[in-house]
C-alpha cells in the first residue's frame, strides 16, 4: 500500500515568483483514495518532506479531467529562499497545468 504526498492546488507569493503555499494530502497508490484529503499548508512543509527524501507528486487538471502530474523538487530562489518547481517531463504526456487557489 504506497502512500504518497500529492500537491492538488499551488498559490503564488504576491509578486507571482514563487510557490508559497500548497494545498497537499497523502494518497493511496493502490487504491487511489485519499488517506489524509488535501489541506492548505505553507511551502516550507513541502520542503521538509523533500529534505527528508520524501517524493512529492502532483496532479494536473485540465477542464473538467484531472490526471496525475510530474514530481516536484526544492529549488533555490536566493539565498535564504527555497521554493518548489516540476521535474521536466515529456509535455506530450502531462496536459493540463496544476490547479490554483
Amino acid at each position: 500500500m504506497p502512500v504518497i504526498r500529492v500537491i492538488t492546488a499551488i498559490s503564488y507569493d504576491p509578486t507571482g515568483q514563487y510557490v508559497q503555499r500548497v494545498r497537499w494530502g497523502l494518497a493511496d497508490t493502490d487504491t487511489n483514495r485519499w488517506k489524509t484529503r488535501p489541506a492548505e499548508s505553507h511551502i516550507i512543509h513541502v520542503l521538509e518532506a523533500l529534505k527528508y527524501g520524501e517524493d512529492v507528486w502532483t496532479v494536473l487538471t485540465e477542464g473538467e479531467k484531472v490526471s496525475a502530474g510530474p514530481r516536484v523538487h526544492a529549488v533555490k530562489i536566493r539565498p535564504g529562499l527555497k521554493s518548489i518547481e516540476t521535474v521536466e517531463t515529456d509535455p506530450a504526456h502531462a496536459p493540463g497545468q496544476i490547479a490554483r487557489f
